[in-house]
């Protein structure tokens, strides 16, 4: 999965410098834009889980996984080539729970619905009346939540901690407005269960989850 990723993540930084040498005016982007994209895509990561009750801690399960993803994005140009935003996002990941947390339900799946909110910083490697092409760095809160009933016993397990995502976006513009978003990252999300309350399985199980995303779906501009 890394290698594949990582030729990805290659080949598109590598027609971002590309396509500097042939730059037109900024006209899709430029200082004062305001940026509105919405996206759904697929994650693939690497999902671990850990018992942090003791000294040191103990891994339980580490396994590559597919998910589900669903973000929203805000972006405002703060100069012609610089962008400052921020992103909400949720993943969705289907998991056996005796595996990962320690219980079990009746068909051993569980539903985990992560959620994060960013700071971004976006570089605009090239833009022209229709195409802007970004790169892009993001930190912020992560947490994931599994809730549900299974006959009549009742689970909920929540963490909490942070994530760092970077990657790159191309935007293509139909319209003077409207147009079409694609993105791939990498992302690193790490979160615990401690100081959080009401948690009825995995009190001491830490999750990790790192790994890498595509995504495809439609932006707005607004132009100072």
């Amino acid at each position: 999965m890394k290698k594949i990723y990582s030729r990805s993540l290659s080949i598109v930084t590598l027609l971002l410098l590309f396509a500097v040498h042939f730059s037109a005016n900024a006209q899709a982007y430029r200082k004062g834009s305001f940026l509105i994209s919405i996206s759904e895509g697929s994650t693939l990561a690497n999902y671990s889980t850990k018992d942090i009750s003791g000294k040191t801690p103990v891994l339980i399960h580490r396994e590559c996984l597919p998910g589900v993803r669903d973000p929203l994005m805000i972006e405002y140009a703060v100069a012609n080539r610089w962008g400052i935003g921020l992103s909400s996002g949720t993943d969705v990941f289907n998991v056996n729970p005796s595996s990962y947390y320690g219980f079990s339900t009746s068909n051993n799946q569980v539903k985990v619905s992560t959620s994060e909110f960013t700071f971004d910083i976006n570089y605009h490697v090239f833009v022209n009346k229709r195409l802007d092409l970004s790169v892009f760095a993001s930190t912020g809160l992560f947490s994931i939540a599994i809730k549900g009933h299974d006959n009549d016993n009742y689970y909920n397990h929540s963490s909490n901690g942070t994530i760092v995502r970077y990657g790159t976006r191309a935007r293509y513009y139909f319209w003077k407005r409207l147009g079409a978003i694609g993105m791939i990252s990498s992302y690193i999300a790490n979160c615990s269960p401690k100081e959080v309350k009401g948690n009825t399985e995995a009190k001491s199980y830490s999750t990790s989850i790192n790994g890498m995303a595509i995504e495809m779906g439609l932006c707005y501009r607004l132009l100072r």
